[in-house]
């Protein structure tokens, strides 16, 4: 609404069902205050608490109904007549009419738009809600105050330990009442005395309601006639003695003609005047006490001095005698309820209890990890490295995701996948599959989800030392090609570490005693040798090759020379072929054929062994042959 001055505005509500409901009057009775110029998204609301007069221009906010039911609280033709928001929803559907009024006719303005939101219920309307197990719930979300088992919507839990804790629930339909109030009638005619004599009950005896939850619905006076309706008086009394007045000099000064009025909590003002017939709450007291009913003749009612009177007041069993008092306070006066009186009651229905439903409440343990895993990594590049995690609490199925830092345990962290190097990089072992020298201070940490909603768990850092294989180089000097008697050496060199052992390879087979960094080869040694070290990091390499070979000689080779009668004769013979026979023949020094010897030879100038120590001192000559017995060579040996 924009408008010069929106604190002479009365704005009221008017429902299908003929009630009025004033929503605001004049910013609570205060105008305003200072100059305000209109509403903006205000919303009056059963749900509201604050005063509209504790808002400020232009009021946007949630505000309680002003509720007024003054004279000018509403537009002609609109004057509110209830107080609740309940008095409007007796019929939902139909017409809804906003009034707005300027109380003062200097100023006006505009409503651009208007709507109503309504709470409603689908099914039944049930009450609070009644919670089982009682143990292990609470009031409120601290855990301090236990739930004892009364009904209520919200309840709090802290189970434990982690597992599954099923918890039933049920309503009850709230109070409901029989559709159609059940009515007690007295039609006998009750006569209205005259001037302040003793006025007359009308007794009504009340039986078979249930003894709790029935409440009266209204009242109804049927055929009420006389001379002068401000001067009636009427009153009901319960069983239990509880007094209501319905009616007390609010006719004004006219005569009342068989109307029918009918009394209840939701009625409006009955006023003053000639009173149609109609529905209307209980009457207030009015006049000064003594001269109205207050002070009933014996055998009156007693005492009256409620000053709010409601048939809600009527509480506990309502079976017994009910009593209907009717007098006419001032004399010269007479009349009667000719059709007696009615009072319907709203009798309870038994509740609907819901069937259960479970509510289940799952604890799961947040994750926790072994505060030692990963353990760092000290590899060579052609190695494995793994990093293991490994949880000790927590609810699982776990999920797993390594990260690696590439910045000294520094952020960024990156989430590793597979591939490359990597494998397991969403398990609980990661793998690392020789990684380069570059990767050498990479640090790794693992991240464990365990069951929702806990939050997951970041394990320690463990890094990952990669060590280079050592370069391994193998030179010959001075020779790769011998013959009887010549000596070769075979050195290496490494780096960038030291080596720490050395294993010399002939052939694919360990040289014994090779473990050195330098080897001795002589025609016995010949092959192709290859160097293993393995350096102080523990890293392990191979080295080149290099072939120490025969050189091919027609001569015959003899040594030692002079002996003690043991030598050894080589002659050349060509590689791979495997058991060619060599002939030793030995003349001594007058040319006599002293001893012959078959051999068989598979490699160049393999040897064979002599052993002439029985023989004589002297200068022999030792004949090599071939398989057929064909000299080969000559040579000359001196036994000492």
């Amino acid at each position: 609404i924009s408008h010069t001055w929106v604190g002479d505005l009365s704005v009221v509500l008017k429902a299908p069902n003929g009630n009025i409901l004033n929503l605001d009057r004049e910013i609570s009775n205060t105008g305003g205050g200072a100059a305000s110029t209109g509403f903006a998204n205000t919303r009056i609301s059963s749900a509201g608490t604050a005063a509209l007069s504790s808002g400020t221009n232009p009021y946007t906010g949630t505000f309680r109904a002003d509720a007024s039911l003054a004279a000018n609280a509403g537009p002609t033709g609109f004057a509110p007549n209830v107080t609740t928001w309940p008095s409007l929803y007796s019929v939902p559907n139909g017409v809804w009419t906003l009034a707005i009024v300027d109380g003062f006719n200097l100023d006006q303005g505009t409503l651009t738009s208007w709507c109503i939101d309504m709470s409603y219920v689908c099914g039944v309307p049930s009450t609070a809600a009644t919670w089982s197990p009682i143990g292990g719930l609470f009031n409120n979300s601290a855990a301090t105050i236990a739930y004892t088992g009364d009904a209520r919507d919200t309840v709090w839990t802290r189970p434990t330990p982690q597992g599954v804790y099923p918890y039933q629930v049920t309503v009850q339909s709230v109070p409901a009442y029989l559709p159609t109030p059940v009515p007690f009638t007295n039609p006998a005619p009750i006569t209205i005395t005259n001037g302040g004599s003793t006025p007359y009950p009308s007794n009504l005896v009340v039986s078979g309601l249930p003894t709790t939850g029935t409440a009266v619905n209204s009242v109804v006076l049927t055929g009420l006639s006389h001379t002068w309706s401000d001067d009636i008086d009427i009153l009901l009394q319960s069983p239990t003695g509880t007094n209501v007045i319905l009616m007390s000099d609010v006719g004004g000064a006219n005569a009342i003609n068989g109307a029918t009025y009918t009394f209840s909590d939701a009625g409006g003002a009955m006023g003053t005047g000639v009173n149609p017939t109609g529905t209307y709450r209980p009457t207030n007291l009015v006049g000064t006490l003594g001269v109205e009913p207050d002070n009933w003749p014996a055998p009156g009612p007693g005492a009256v001095t409620q000053t709010a009177p409601a048939l809600s007041m009527f509480t506990g069993n309502m079976n017994g005698t009910w009593k209907l008092f009717v007098v006419d306070d001032f004399a010269g006066d007479d009349g009667t309820l000719s059709g007696g009186y009615t009072i319907r009651f709203n009798v309870p229905l038994a509740p609907c209890t819901s069937p259960a439903r479970t509510v289940v409440v799952t604890v799961n343990q947040p994750v926790a990890l072994s505060p030692t895993l990963p353990v760092a990594q000290t590899i060579c590049t052609d190695k494995v490295a793994t990093f293991t995690v490994a949880t000790t609490a927590g609810t699982g199925p776990f999920t797993y995701q390594w990260q690696v830092s590439t910045n000294n345990g520094n952020p960024p962290w990156t989430n590793i996948s597979n591939g490359g190097v990597y494998s397991g990089a969403t398990s609980a072992t990661l793998t690392v599959t020789a990684p380069p020298v570059t990767m050498n201070g990479y640090q790794y940490r693992c991240v464990v989800g365990g069951a929702a909603p806990c939050a997951a768990a970041t394990s320690i850092a463990a890094i990952l030392r990669v060590n280079p294989l050592p370069t391994v180089v193998i030179t010959a000097n001075p020779y790769t090609s011998l013959f009887p008697g010549l000596v070769t050496t075979l050195s290496s060199t490494v780096a960038p570490n030291a080596a720490s052992t050395y294993t010399w390879i002939r052939d694919g087979i360990n040289v014994p005693g090779g473990t050195t960094a330098n080897l001795s080869v002589d025609v016995d040694g010949l092959g192709v040798y290859q160097l293993r070290v393995t350096d102080v990091n523990n890293c392990t390499s191979m080295s080149n090759q290099i072939t120490i070979k025969d050189s091919a000689s027609g001569k015959c080779f003899l040594y030692p020379n002079p002996n003690s009668g043991k030598f050894q004769v080589r002659y050349y013979s060509v590689a791979n072929n495997s058991v060619l026979p060599r002939s030793l023949t030995i003349y001594d020094s007058k040319g006599d054929r002293v001893l012959t010897q078959m051999y068989p030879i598979g490699r160049p100038y393999d040897r064979m062994d002599v052993d002439m120590r029985n023989k004589s001192k002297g200068i022999y000559w030792v004949e090599i042959g071939d398989k057929n017995g064909a000299r080969l060579s000559m040579c000359r040996v001196v036994i000492q």
